[in-house]
């Protein structure tokens, strides 16, 4: 938030007031937005660990962002905590912010990714759409093994 503030030194330092009230609604806008606007008053350490992944990714909204690059985003969550994060994402791209975000092969990204860019031990084996990537040889080979046969 702080980077859009219109307050200087001077001001922040000696204010009676701790924040001002633009700052408190942007905040409340993007707690509301990520789904975490009923746990506005609980700290952050309180929260649960799906909820603290999200609260991560307000932080970094708060900064109004055009790139946001997310590391594993859902590691640690079960299905339902994972599929919601994957659709705040999405709805975060879909309002024009670019995503990078490196995941775990189990996490798949199909509903959200538009390119996938496979790796393995640090080379790239494919990257394109998930339907391409999904069945590229080379990728079915390095993850799911030799001789397998797909359904």
């Amino acid at each position: 938030m702080h980077l859009h503030s219109r307050r200087g030194l001077p001001q922040v330092l000696f204010s009676r007031r701790r924040f001002p009230p633009d700052e408190v609604a942007r905040c409340r806008e993007v707690l509301e937005f990520t789904g975490l606007g009923s746990h506005a008053d609980r700290l952050a350490r309180n929260l649960p660990h799906g909820h603290q992944r999200v609260l991560g990714i307000a932080m970094a909204l708060a900064a109004r962002p055009r790139f946001l690059l997310l590391d594993e985003p859902v590691t640690g969550m079960n299905l339902e905590e994972s599929g919601r994060v994957m659709a705040l994402v999405k709805t975060i791209r879909d309002r024009g912010t670019t995503i990078p975000a490196r995941r775990a092969q189990h996490e798949g990204g199909h509903g959200t990714c538009e390119r996938i860019v496979v790796l393995n031990f640090g080379q790239k084996l494919a990257e394109g759409t998930p339907a391409e990537v999904s069945t590229n040889p080379q990728v079915i080979e390095a993850y799911l093994g030799v001789g397998v046969e797909r359904a």
